[in-house]
C-alpha cells in the first residue's frame, strides 16, 4: 500500500539535494545519464513558441547542474542564466559552456542559489526551465518563485525522466526492478521521503495554481497510459492536476530508447543518490548478468514534461 505524503511540506533544507555529499559525480552523469534528445528541447520550444508574445530575450535553467540544458537555451535565447544552489555546479557549468564549448561568456549569468529564492529580477524572464530538479526543492514556494520571475506570457518548463524499463526481456526488468527496490531502502530520512514522494507521483503532485497559470499542458512519454512506471517504492504525494489541464500521453518514442550493456546499468544506478555499492547486492547483479546472457538490455526511459504559461 502507497505511503502517502504531503505536499505542501517545505524540503530540508540542511542540504541541498543531489549534493558531492550525498554523492553525486557529474563525470558518471554525463557517462550514464540519458542524453536529451533534440525532440526533447524541440517540444519545449514549440510549446513557447508558438505564443504570439513568445520572445527570446532571457532564458533561466533553474537547478542546472552542470550546465546541460543551458547550453542548448543557449541556441535560441540570448542571454541565459545558469541557476544551482550546490557548491561549485554553476562554476562547473561555466567551465564547460564557456572554457571547453567555446560559447561567449557575455551570453550567460551564473547564480549559486535556490530554486526557492532568486536574486533574479521580477518578470524578466521569458522561460524557466525546470530539469530533473523539482524533486529536490519546496515545490509550491519554487512554482511561486518562477512566476515571479518570469513575463507575463512566458513560459514554464518542468520536466523528469525516470529510471528506463527493460524491454523484451521480463526476467531481466524483474531483477531491475529489484535491484531500484534496495536502492529505495537505503534512500531513507525527510530529504529522500520527500524527493521520491514527487518522483513516484509523476510529478502529478506538482500544482499549478489557476490564479496564475494558464494553458497547463502535461506530456508524458513511454509510460504506457499511467505514473506507475515512474513509482520506484511506495512512498506518493497526492496529485495536484487541475481539471482543466491538457494530458497527452505519447508512447514508443524511439528518441527514449536504447541498448546498453550490464556496465552501463551498474554504471546508471551509481548516478542516483544516495550511492549503493556495488558488492552490497551483488547477488542482484549476478541474477540480471545471468538473465541478460551476454546481451545488451532493450531500455525504454518513462518521461513526463510540463508546460505552463504564466498569466498576465
Amino acid at each position: 500500500m502507497a505511503t502517502v505524503l504531503e505536499t505542501n511540506k517545505p524540503a530540508p533544507a540542511e542540504e541541498p539535494g543531489f549534493s558531492v555529499k550525498e554523492g553525486a559525480n557529474w563525470s558518471e552523469y554525463l557517462s550514464f545519464r540519458p542524453v536529451y534528445p533534440q525532440s526533447f528541447f524541440g517540444r519545449i520550444y514549440e510549446y513557447h513558441f508558438q505564443k504570439p508574445q513568445a520572445a527570446s530575450t532571457t532564458a533561466q535553467d533553474v537547478g542546472a547542474g552542470c550546465g546541460i540544458v543551458s547550453s542548448n537555451l543557449a541556441s535560441r535565447f540570448n542571454k541565459v542564466i545558469v541557476s544551482d544552489p550546490n557548491d561549485g555546479y554553476t562554476t562547473l557549468a561555466r567551465k564547460l559552456l564557456v572554457e571547453q564549448s567555446g560559447l561567449p561568456a557575455s551570453q550567460f549569468t551564473f547564480l549559486q542559489e535556490g530554486a526557492e529564492k532568486s536574486s533574479v529580477q521580477s518578470g524578466t524572464v521569458d522561460l524557466v526551465t525546470a530539469c530533473e530538479m523539482m524533486h529536490w526543492t519546496n515545490v509550491d514556494v519554487a512554482v511561486k518563485e518562477f512566476g515571479r520571475v518570469l513575463k507575463a506570457g512566458g513560459t514554464l518548463a518542468i520536466t523528469y525522466y525516470t529510471v528506463p524499463r527493460i524491454v523484451g526481456n521480463e526476467p531481466a526488468q524483474k531483477i531491475w526492478r529489484q535491484i531500484w527496490r534496495a536502492y529505495a531502502e537505503r534512500a531513507q530520512g525527510e530529504l529522500y521521503d520527500h524527493a521520491f514522494g514527487i518522483v513516484n507521483s509523476g510529478f502529478q503532485c506538482i500544482g499549478l495554481p489557476e490564479a496564475e497559470w494558464e494553458s497547463v499542458k502535461r506530456v508524458y512519454i513511454n509510460s504506457g497510459g499511467s505514473t506507475v512506471p515512474f513509482q520506484i517504492d511506495d512512498r506518493l504525494a497526492e496529485s495536484r492536476v487541475r481539471g482543466d489541464e491538457e494530458a497527452i500521453w505519447l508512447e514508443g518514442d524511439k528518441d527514449w530508447y536504447d541498448e546498453q550493456g550490464l556496465d552501463w546499468l551498474k554504471g546508471y544506478l551509481a548516478t542516483w543518490v544516495p550511492r549503493i555499492p556495488e558488492a552490497d547486492i551483488q547477488d542482484l547483479w549476478d541474477a540480471l548478468e545471468a538473465a541478460l546472457n551476454g546481451k545488451k538490455a532493450s531500455l525504454e526511459t518513462p518521461l513526463v514534461l510540463i508546460f505552463a504559461t504564466k498569466k498576465a
